[in-house]
């Protein structure tokens, strides 16, 4: 599909020069996550983990109906045992690590029973060696550490994807997520975050943790610090790898014309600021802005981008720059027609497309409405309900005293 001859965007691009391919960054977030998986062994590992755990559970209505018994006499709430694999990693193997943390000792309870059972003649010989190796597993100080540490790793790029699915997401928001989150991982090689800490607190130095032994060697620390060091620089470099398209050409002029944290505060910088990065921006949409009835001259557009530095710089510094571009473009900032090509070219910036995620939630909105068992509707009401079901309020939110009355 972004193919450089001959795929879809390079031939939209041979139609319209001024067209912008950007992959859309939730997806571009799964691919930095499953690029570490390949490059860190330790993770495949766990993964495998959690694969044979479901598994386990899955595929034996016996195994779960035992495991709810020995949860009820410890009076522990489990929850299911979580999938690893599905369209979106991150929340699939963040589900699965937290469900095995909530269902720790039960699980090794039970797995501890499988084998050390002779009597238990209807478990397979496959179950059982899968028990003996996932117990043997999860008794390890080592895979425990990394476990915590991968909830912390995965809360920030939780975080991070949800950002990536908002509506109305610019280039800006997505540059600043990719910041904090960067910042968030390289912090974490040498302050632990709080998932991790908790665990080091509770162990201490000793090797027993929720009443389970643990097996503990004295080069476990030392290894576990390369891992760890070794995971968070992974996932920084693939996140530079896989945004990098966002720091070059028209997307970067971009990011420095209208993202105020790269505006310098000396007037001195300021009046040669953006001068480079707005006639490339205003080269490469030339196409479009020729067609806008708003737009006359590259002069005077050049113009309004000082007058506008000189204004933002003495009185609106202090707001968000989301908020500031849309005003500008509502015609909130300077006199009445003070600022016209500058709000077209805002209004450009506004709308490149960051992410997909609205349309995704449009077709799956559409396949639960448009059923196997209502697939008569029009096209007409198919819409109504897709307008109800995207744009109007939740079940909670929902006033139908108006809807009664009509």
């Amino acid at each position: 599909m972004l193919g450089v001859n001959n795929g879809v965007t390079a031939r939209l691009q041979r139609l319209c020069p001024s067209l912008v391919p950007i992959w859309c960054v939730a997806h571009r977030l799964e691919l930095v996550a499953l690029d570490s998986v390949k490059q860190v062994p330790q993770l495949q590992d766990l993964k495998q983990t959690l694969r044979a755990i479901h598994k386990h559970y899955t595929c034996s209505a016996k195994a779960s109906r035992e495991l709810e018994e020995i949860s009820k006499a410890m009076e522990i709430s489990i929850v299911r045992p979580g999938n690893t694999e599905g369209t979106r990693w991150l929340p699939h193997i963040s589900h699965a690590l937290e469900a095995l943390m909530r269902n720790y000792r039960p699980i090794l309870i039970h797995f501890k029973n499988h084998t050390s059972d002779p009597n238990d003649k209807e478990a397979s010989a496959a179950m059982k060696g899968r028990a003996k190796l996932v117990q043997q597993s999860l008794k390890q100080y080592k895979m425990l550490l990394f476990i915590h540490l991968m909830l912390d790793v995965l809360q920030e790029l939780k975080q991070l994807s949800l950002l990536f699915q908002r509506d109305g997401l610019t280039l800006q928001i997505v540059s600043d997520g990719l910041q904090t989150t960067t910042l968030a991982l390289v912090a974490m090689q040498t302050n632990p975050g709080p998932r991790l800490h908790q665990f080091m607190e509770e162990v201490g130095t000793g090797s027993i943790w929720q009443g389970v032994q643990l097996s503990r060697t004295n080069a476990d620390d030392d290894t576990f610090n390369a891992l760890k060091l070794r995971l968070t620089n992974s996932f920084c470099e693939f996140v530079s790898e896989r945004f990098k398209s966002l720091e070059t050409g028209v997307l970067k002029a971009t990011s420095t014309l209208f993202d105020l944290s790269n505006w310098p505060e000396d007037p001195t910088d300021l009046a040669t600021f953006g001068t480079a990065e707005l006639n490339a921006f205003m080269e490469h949409f030339h196409p479009v802005l020729e067609t806008c009835e708003d737009f006359e001259s590259v002069e005077a557009a050049r113009r309004e981008w000082l007058d506008l530095k000189v204004l933002i710089a003495r009185h609106y510094r202090h707001l968000d720059s989301q908020v500031l571009w849309q005003r500008l473009i509502q015609g909130a900032i300077g006199r009445d027609g003070q600022f016209q090509h500058m709000q077209v070219i805002a209004e450009i910036s506004l709308v490149l497309p960051m992410s997909s995620s609205c349309c995704e939630r449009g077709f799956s909105s559409m396949k639960r409405i448009k059923s196997d068992w209502r697939s008569c509707l029009s096209n007409e009401m198919l819409n109504c309900l897709l307008q109800i079901s995207v744009h109007g309020p939740s079940a909670q939110h929902y006033d139908s005293v108006k809807a009664v009355t009509k």
